[in-house]
């Protein structure tokens, strides 16, 4: 009897996990055999959280940090094509590099299931861009799980996975920052579900794996009619919480979906607002646009909290009801913060409603700011570490160089900049091409302008 008390408790321990370890834990719970990826904040926890989970229970995983984005996409892809369970992790503008293969690889489908982890950066805290992963899956006709807290991506990463070998389709993952780097405690069982073991396979198909543009135009209605299929599997991953069932029509009502949701969903809770409807969508695409059809029928105005770009909002059909970024009532960059939530939903019911607006500020905010005020602490730019001897290679080339253009790259040596040692930084492996190109115009010319590009060592294997 106490043997079986302590496997139940063991069964319910507790853990404080960030977001990437908890998805990493379900990508291993949903039986996942190969992970991939190439390392970009906010993404790099992922790969090292699942090698070690296996590594715990003792379970076979292939993990490989591979060359470059699109190298993991594929490695993972093809481990998939013939049954294996598998994922590959990135930040979003690595998704770019990927492009290619996501593109193609919704046309073939998969055996295994297939989850693309794509981690974006709203605001950006260590991205050259805010873009939206979500846009890119759409554009790919691939479907996309948007979690708003680590427990949510732990269970979505694991239902993914069976999403996606059941409809026979690569899926995405989005997470942002705040999500993989928070932290959420949750129960945490003591070794793997159980699984059949799964031996991989290759079903020779050339009309689907080595397909010709006439079977690349039958693949893509098969995979039009898989995403019909997926409608209902949006519609039953929502969730609408309508105060009042048949009570008529609301002022306001909210859609929102990620990180944005669970802030808006706990600040109308403090508020004691929980009379407004809100729709939470878990899957984007494809839309779960019954639900969102019953929200906008009860609701005079609707409201659309999402980051970083337009997704859902531009998914709802009646636009003179929506308020959102198209209407200038949600900023159109930065991240939705609890702050900046709080006065766009504010904004959202003053219109809704012609009341008179009220602050809000929490009491864990004020102590905030007052201990900020009070330590008067000074403001200091990035910079390399102590003892880096990039700071020494700066210094050389800038010497040996005063009067050079600098291009450089992706990487922590981008902090160059302080030191006068960095012109410019576009993606990854571009410092060398824009150099070449700048020596190009500048030798139409006649001129001889010094131009030095810096580049780090992965940089260079990935893209130089």
């Amino acid at each position: 009897m106490i043997l079986l008390k302590e496997m139940e408790m063991a069964r319910k321990r507790k853990e404080v996990l960030m977001g990437n370890e908890a998805i990493a834990l379900g990508l291993l719970e949903g039986g996942c055999q190969v992970v991939t990826g190439y390392p970009g904040t906010p993404s790099s926890e992922i790969l090292p959280a699942a090698l070690e989970i296996s590594r715990r229970w003792g379970t076979p995983l292939y993990a490989e940090w591979s060359a470059n984005e699109k190298v993991a996409f594929d490695q993972a892809f093809a481990a998939a094509m013939v049954g294996k369970k598998a994922a590959c992790c990135m930040k979003q503008v690595g998704l770019n590099v990927a492009c290619d293969s996501l593109m193609s690889a919704a046309y073939t489908g998969v055996e295994g299931g297939f989850l693309v982890v794509s981690c974006d950066d709203p605001g950006p805290h260590s991205s050259q861009t805010e873009q939206d992963s979500r846009r890119m899956a759409w554009m790919a006709k691939v479907p996309v799980l948007d979690p708003s807290c680590p427990n949510e991506a732990r269970g979505l990463a694991r239902e993914g996975l069976a999403i996606s070998e059941k409809f026979k389709i690569p899926l995405m993952l989005r997470s942002v920052t705040r999500l993989s780097h928070g932290r959420q405690d949750m129960g945490v069982g003591s070794g793997p579900p159980e699984h059949s073991p799964r031996k991989a396979s290759f079903q020779r198909d050339p009309a689907r794996w080595a397909a010709t543009p006439r079977f690349r135009f039958l693949l893509h209605r098969e995979l039009n009619q898989k995403l019909k299929g997926l409608q209902a599997v949006s519609e039953r991953l929502a969730r609408l919480r309508l105060p009042l069932p048949g009570k008529g029509s609301f002022p306001l009502g909210i859609v929102a979906g990620g990180v944005p949701a669970l802030v808006a969903m706990e600040l109308l809770e403090e508020e004691g607002l929980q009379g407004i409807p809100l729709l939470k969508v878990n899957m984007p695409f494809p839309f779960p646009s019954a639900l969102a059809g019953s929200l906008l029928k009860t609701c005079q105005r609707v409201l659309v909290l999402e980051e970083p770009d337009s997704f859902l909002e531009l998914h709802l059909p009646d636009k003179a009801k929506v308020l959102g970024r198209g209407s200038g009532h949600v900023p159109s960059e930065g991240e939705l913060l609890p702050e900046v939530i709080w006065e766009v939903v504010e904004g959202a019911m003053r219109k809704a409603t012609k009341r008179a607006s009220r602050s809000r500020q929490s009491r864990e905010a004020k102590l905030l700011d007052d201990a900020l005020q009070e330590a008067q602490l000074p403001g200091r730019r990035p910079t390399l570490c102590a003892g880096c001897p990039h700071r020494a290679s700066f210094y050389a080339i800038r010497r040996a160089f005063p009067k050079a253009i600098y291009p450089s790259d992706i990487g922590c040596y981008t902090l160059g900049s302080n030191l006068g040692g960095v012109d410019t930084v576009l993606d990854m492996g571009s410092g060398i091409t824009l150099a070449s190109g700048m020596y190009q115009a500048f030798h139409m010319d006649g001129l001889d302008q010094p131009i030095i590009a810096t580049m780090g060592d992965s940089t260079f294997y990935h893209s130089g």
